[in-house]
């Protein structure tokens, strides 16, 4: 095997394994030779995977540095793909360090690029990726039609799993938004490729969200009957969630919407099946070692409590 080769399979295994020093070490030499050799594509692919270790490691400059840099070389070559990427990638570090202005140019830049380039999944991640970033500032005029742009990327390359996944962050741009019936409705849909997928994770967390929207709803309702409906609703998305994250091992989801499932019932006025979901969530939170919802918990048990026994005297 030459030096090249082993260079390049001992990244592979660190990354594979975590071994993030192992990787920078190898990369770093890898990098190296390219420049040596005046060969700018690998120059810039290596400075670039550089650059993602880098930003595993939760060095956001370092990384910078390294996109840069491989920014510069795969510019000399005119590769226009590799460079939308590498903006891309650079963009979204950015994003994570808050510096929002900077993210959006050069996402801007990354999706330019992916049109010049025909780069029809390129194009769907930058659409999606700028409109996470308006999410984030709560500019939902300007997310929501980058989603659904992303989204008709996503129907034209069959991507399923993306399809799933930007139809659910669509529908939470349209929850910021306050429009809960479109946010519903895509997420419906959400939910049939999850299961069509067979993507458990992705179905506990869409239905859930479902169910959280019905809370909402049953909370904007101005009806009895309405409230109840929007109840039956929430719990039986809730439960479903809850079986999936059982599937799975999820046991924090678990301890979390068997809470949100006792806070219902409370609600409705089913005492007996919110002592036993809220103690049920406060025993698996403690089991856990996480504390944060335990006073809250407690707290809404004893409420439980006293309400079902003023309801048994009639009071």
């Amino acid at each position: 095997m030459s030096e090249h080769a082993r260079l390049l399979k001992q990244v592979r295994q660190a990354l594979l394994q975590e071994d993030y020093a192992s990787a920078l070490e190898a990369l770093s030499i890898l990098a190296k030779q390219a420049r040596e050799a005046e060969d700018h594509g690998a120059m810039a692919r290596h400075h670039g995977n550089l650059a993602l270790v880098y930003h595993r490691l939760g060095q956001p400059d370092a990384a910078l540095e390294h996109f840069s840099l491989a920014l510069a070389s795969a510019r000399t070559i005119g590769d226009p793909t590799m460079q939308s990427g590498i903006l891309g990638n650079a963009g979204n570090v950015l994003r994570e360090m808050g510096r929002t202005e900077d993210a959006i140019a050069y996402l801007e830049n990354a999706l330019a690029l992916a049109v010049d380039a025909g780069d029809e999944r390129g194009r769907g991640i930058w659409f999606s990726n700028l409109a996470l970033i308006y999410d984030d500032v709560g500019e939902f005029s300007y997310s929501i039609p980058l989603h659904e742009q992303s989204i008709i990327v996503a129907r034209k390359l069959r991507d399923l799993r993306g399809l799933a996944a930007r139809l659910g962050n669509l529908a939470r741009s349209y929850v910021g938004r306050g429009d809960h019936p479109s946010a519903l409705l895509h997420l419906q849909e959400a939910v049939m490729l999850d299961r069509d997928l067979d993507d458990k994770p992705w179905l506990a967390q869409h239905l859930a969200t479902i169910g959280n929207l019905y809370v909402t709803l049953a909370e904007r309702t101005s009806t009895r009957v309405g409230m109840q409906y929007c109840f039956e609703r929430a719990l039986d998305h809730l439960r479903q969630s809850l079986g999936v994250a059982h599937e799975i091992g999820d046991a924090l989801m678990q301890a979390d919407l068997l809470r949100i499932m006792g806070i219902i019932y409370y609600q409705s006025g089913d005492y007996d099946q919110a002592i036993n979901h809220l103690d049920t969530a406060y025993q698996m939170f403690k089991g856990l070692n996480y504390e944060s919802p335990l006073v809250e918990l407690e707290r809404a048990v004893a409420q439980a409590q006293a309400a079902r026994q003023l309801q048994a005297t009639g009071a």
